[in-house]
């Protein structure tokens, strides 16, 4: 802010010098060169003006005595005016230079200033008057006053408006800035996991890059062993620019010293060695005074804990080292549990048991760490969306929609990826509900956008199946989806056929069908069909071992079969309804005897 006041003090004082060289020149036109009102007064502003000028107007605005010292200047500019106006033939002149004073001090002051000012020009020029022998009507007193009260109020108005924007803009700029800094640090904290298969190679640099950005002169990594109830302190740690291998040392978690209780609590903290009780053996070992430590946290299960200590200029850590380490933390915490299971895995044999199993919970814990902020993002674009706030640029209104269908496009591989998991991991719940098939299938098509009027469905009679509504509908959707998606144009069909004790229920749709070389592969994870239509088409291979993965989960199956004329059909087979429920049909559709479940009726699908 004072870089702009001092920019509008240098513009200020340019317009003072033109508006002396007017008075100069009408003197010169109008004859009065020998008047002492006139020629004297000019004289005055003159070295008023030459004396504003010698000042670093920057530096004095922010020392506070350049407000001071511009307000006297203007009075006295202000005075030596009000002077010139007692000659008739620079009433007009002086007037237009008292609107300029007015409006320079409401864009450098508070909206009070220029009132004041308005209201000191006002006296001083009946001062002036009557000194030199004539008394102002009140119409030549009130009209100025009001005119020049007016210009001060519109004129501070308008600047104390853009002072609020510009300050705004500076904190948006350094909030950017902040941001920016973090990303910085996290993509290098990212890539110095990725350039590593081990912690051994990996920690030092790592550790190292997080206490060069806190200005730390060590920095520790600390494994939790349930084995021994202790912390680990992991080989090597990085002192002062260095690595130095540790062995073997060893934090029993019942001393519960200041690292031993950030592990327990999960709450991060600075503390001292001078703490007394809390004190430490590690931190007096390795001679450090101050420190700051984290706990590594990997969902909800703490790890360990990780800490720098001592910054090179001696100082104490602040509440912002402790946020900066926090956030830098949390991928490495991410990373290193991974590392550390992918080690015990290599030792056991890299037994491919474990490996799937280290796979499965890496997208479990990468898709839950990314729902967080990706449902951040979603919801900031939607709401940037929103008619008040949406750009009026057509290319920006064009990117918002783009941004906003790539982040539902993301949204859905995260689901998608989760389902995955959990099918691996056999951690799919289970809700079994009676369900009315037709009235079912109608409320899932309801739910695709465009699909009631190219999905008929048709039924040999009603029937009744006891499975998990959810897991159901998303079966339906997906299937439904592909029969649309592989086949536009063309219309689609479920058909519903109760044989015994099962139902079938089989998607028909009239595209070009699958060869036989890829049946095989079709519900395997991450397979596509024709990758270049398939990509164009945003798949991602996920979506048919899901309806496979849950079908099975329900006790049933589902296979590919050729569609009569072209085409392909998937059929899920399904326990039927119990026996003891009868099938003839009541007035309403459902069966006697049947009590429709809120499932049925009221279904929510699943987000897809």
């Amino acid at each position: 802010m004072a870089a702009s006041r001092a920019r509008v003090v240098a513009l200020a004082l340019r317009a003072g010098w033109l508006m002396l060289a007017s008075f100069v020149f009408a003197t010169w036109r109008i004859g009065e060169a020998g008047n002492l009102r006139v020629w004297a007064p000019q004289v005055a502003i003159a070295a008023v003006l030459g004396a504003l000028s010698l000042p670093n107007w920057e530096l004095t605005l922010r020392r506070g005595s350049g407000d001071l010292l511009l307000l006297l200047g203007v009075i006295t500019i202000g005075s030596a005016m009000s002077i010139m106006a007692t000659v008739p033939a620079f009433a007009s002149f002086v007037l237009i230079g008292y609107f300029g004073v007015v409006a320079l001090m409401a864009a450098l002051a508070h909206w009070i200033v220029p009132l004041v000012t308005a209201l000191v020009l006002v006296a001083t020029n009946v001062i002036a008057q009557t000194a030199f022998g004539t008394t102002p009507s009140p119409e030549d007193i009130v009209v100025p006053a009001i005119t020049l009260v007016v210009v001060g109020i519109a004129t501070a108005a308008i600047t104390n408006e853009l002072r609020r924007e510009i300050r705004n803009g500076i904190r948006r700029q350094r909030e950017l800035e902040a941001r920016e800094r973090d990303l910085e640090r996290l993509y290098e904290v990212s890539r110095t996991l990725a350039a590593g298969d081990s912690l051994t190679r990996v920690l030092p640099e790592l550790v190292g890059k997080i206490a060069t950005y806190l200005k730390a002169e060590v920095g520790v990594v600390l494994l939790h062993d349930p084995t021994r109830s202790a912390l680990e302190v992991v080989s090597p740690i990085w002192a002062a620019g260095h690595t130095l291998d540790v062995a073997g040392y060893l934090l029993p978690l019942r001393r519960r010293g200041n690292i031993e209780q950030t592990f327990v609590s999960g709450q991060a903290r600075r503390f001292s060695q001078t703490d007394g009780k809390h004190s430490n053996h590690l931190l007096t070992e390795l001679g450090v005074q101050h420190a700051v430590a984290v706990p590594l946290k990997v969902e909800h299960r703490t790890m360990g804990v990780m800490m720098v200590a001592d910054r090179t200029d001696g100082t104490p850590f602040t509440d912002d080292d402790l946020d900066v380490l926090a956030s830098l933390s949390a991928p490495a915490a991410l990373v290193l549990a991974h590392l550390g299971r992918f080690e015990e895995a290599a030792e056991a044999g890299r037994r491919m048991e474990e490996l799937a199993q280290l796979k499965s919970d890496f997208v479990s814990v990468v898709s839950h760490e990314l729902r967080t902020p990706l449902t951040s993002i979603i919801g900031s674009l939607d709401t940037i969306a929103r008619p008040e706030l949406a750009p009026t640029h057509a290319s920006a209104l064009s990117l918002l929609e783009s941004a906003r269908n790539q982040a539902g496009r993301l949204r859905q591989l995260i689901e998608n990826l989760l389902m995955t998991s959990r099918i691996d991991n056999q951690a799919l719940p289970q809700h079994p509900t009676e369900i009315y098939l037709e009235e079912f299938l109608r409320s899932v098509i309801d739910e695709i956008p465009g699909a009631a009027a190219q999905v008929n469905i048709r039924a040999t009679e009603p029937a009744t199946v006891r499975v998990d509504p959810d897991h159901l509908g998303r079966v339906l959707i997906n299937l439904i989806q592909n029969a649309l998606k592989y086949a536009p144009g063309s219309p689609a069909e479920i058909v519903v056929n109760v044989q015994d004790e099962r139902v079938e229920i089989s998607v028909v749709d009239r595209g070009p069908g699958i060869n036989s070389e890829m049946r095989d592969k079709v519900f395997e994870p991450f397979t596509q069909l024709e990758p270049a239509a398939t990509r164009s088409r945003s798949g991602t291979g996920l979506g048919l071992a899901i309806v496979k993965g849950l079908v099975e989960s329900m006790g049933g199956t589902v296979r590919l079969e050729d569609t009569p004329g072209g085409g392909a059909t998937f059929v899920v087979d399904l326990p039927a309804r119990p026996r003891d429920l009868p099938r003839s049909p009541g007035a309403d559709g459902t069966p006697s005897g049947y009590s429709r479940h809120p499932a049925a009726t009221a279904w929510n699908p699943p987000s897809t």
